[in-house]
């Protein structure tokens, strides 16, 4: 059974630059966005990724206005609001959270809310078949400066067994 997954917005435009957004549904039954995430990762039209972000959005995303509750007041203390209101989605449906800012990670992490990356999905894309590589995607969002530690690309890819 495939899981549902509250997402934020940095592994939003990374799958969005990897041309790759297609394997959230593929992964999850179901994609929740808040619309502060919806907002930050289309703010900049100009660009193909918030583009294509958007136009995916419409067709795959279920959208839900943000929240303003103490939970919120509490996490803006250290986080951005996307990540806020993400958390504050992943939360209330008791479901995992798709986000890569660390600090965001450990927070979701404190209240037991599932995490999982970018690289995580295209790990389960791999594992499941949907793809046939990582090795191309992780050098591709190296290139756009997509912040990865070496030390978890080597992980990831030997679990999926690309490594020599």
């Amino acid at each position: 059974m495939k899981p549902i997954i509250v997402a934020d917005t940095s592994p939003l435009i990374a799958l969005a630059k990897l041309r790759q957004l297609e394997l959230l549904p593929a992964i999850f039954a179901a994609i929740h966005l808040p619309q502060k995430v919806l907002d930050e990762a289309t703010c900049h039209l100009q660009r193909t990724d918030a583009c294509l972000i958007r136009d995916f959005a419409h067709e795959h995303f279920t959208l839900h206005p943000d929240a303003d509750n103490d939970f919120c007041v509490k996490l803006r203390q250290t986080l951005d609001e996307g990540e806020v209101q993400a958390l504050h989605l992943a939360k209330k449906l008791a479901c995992g959270v798709l986000m890569d800012e660390l600090s965001g990670r450990r927070v979701a992490q404190s209240y037991l809310i599932p995490v999982v990356g970018v690289l995580g999905v295209l790990l389960k894309a791999r594992q499941s078949g949907v793809i046939a590589s990582l090795s191309p995607l992780i050098a591709k969002l190296q290139q756009e400066d997509y912040r990865l530690s070496a030390s978890l690309i080597h992980k990831v890819l030997q679990t999926a067994g690309e490594t020599a």
